[in-house]
């Protein structure tokens, strides 16, 4: 049992790192109806700027919010360059050409960067706690980590139930036909969308690269279980998101250390499977009509 407590323990900083790409991915849904596969590779291009600005500054707070703005800026860009070129066409040419933007920023971090892993300034002590005499399997890093993702979970909570701006956002996810028609503007609130998802991918990203490394490709795996929280979640629901990221880090924390890491991705698939089989629309998703 208390194996268990440890592994448990030892997965919510990844856990919630993974619901933190899963948010970044339902935003863009929200706002476009579109799954952005390119989130990592945006995350982790802004990662590496912020380890420029680190080696520059030598401040790890300078080179975040650094990579907070440039990840709000690479959002706007794609959404501009990309999505709104392929808006007419189905959504497959749009997923399509979210995949052409992740090879082309892992191609252009690879000539800028190189393509062999980095380190990235440990900021914060990651060493194992020791509370009652006891070293547990979390650090003072990961108590960051969970910090920064509630206080940004809370920010988004109160964004989209307590302002204006919120309420226009989730008027244009549901109906943005109704919402124009309303006086919504509707074009500038998808780029608000797009910004905010680039600020959540790029927090996420330079959480995760001082324990993974940064490399154009070192970001990937961490798609395949953000894609997998935000379906399970339901690719309309924030909480979703949130709970089922948290939750999967978890899961994988515990099939890691009974079995190897090398399964976590299977099982990350076969969670991804299961959902699609019984509740494709996610656990806090919904499939109903509303009524206004």
């Amino acid at each position: 049992m208390t194996q268990l407590i440890d592994y448990i323990l030892g997965g919510a900083g990844s856990g919630m790192i993974i619901a933190l790409m899963a948010l970044a991915l339902v935003l863009t849904w929200r706002a476009t109806r579109v799954v952005n596969f390119a989130q990592v590779g945006q995350a982790m291009f802004t990662t590496f700027i912020a380890l420029s600005l680190q080696t520059l500054t030598g401040s790890w707070w300078v080179a975040l919010l650094g990579a907070l703005v440039a990840g709000a800026v690479v959002g706007v860009v794609v959404q501009y360059l990309v999505l709104r070129p392929v808006k007419r066409m189905d959504t497959s040419g749009a997923i399509i050409a979210t995949f052409g933007v992740l090879i082309a920023l892992q191609a252009a971090a690879g000539m800028i960067w190189g393509g062999d892993s980095q380190a990235y300034p440990q900021p914060f002590n990651n060493t194992a706690l020791t509370v009652f005499g006891r070293e547990w399997p979390i650090s003072a890093y990961d108590l960051v980590v969970i910090g920064f993702g509630v206080a940004l979970v809370i920010g988004l909570t109160l964004l989209f139930t307590r302002t204006n701006l919120g309420l226009a956002m989730r008027a244009t996810a549901f109906n943005p036909e109704v919402a124009r028609l309303s006086g919504v503007r509707v074009s500038r609130t998808l780029t608000i969308g797009w910004a905010l998802a680039g600020i959540v991918g790029a927090l996420a990203g330079v959480l995760v690269a001082p324990v993974s490394g940064i490399s154009p490709n070192s970001f990937d795996i961490l798609l395949v279980f953000a894609f997998t929280a935000a379906v399970i979640g339901g690719l309309d629901s924030l909480i979703g998101a949130v709970s089922v990221g948290i939750g999967t880090g978890l899961i994988l924390s515990v099939v890691s250390g009974y079995s190897d890491s090398s399964n976590a991705p299977v099982v990350a698939l076969i969670l991804l499977a299961l959902n699609l089989a019984l509740k494709p629309e996610g656990i806090f998703g919904h499939n109903s009509a509303r009524s206004v």
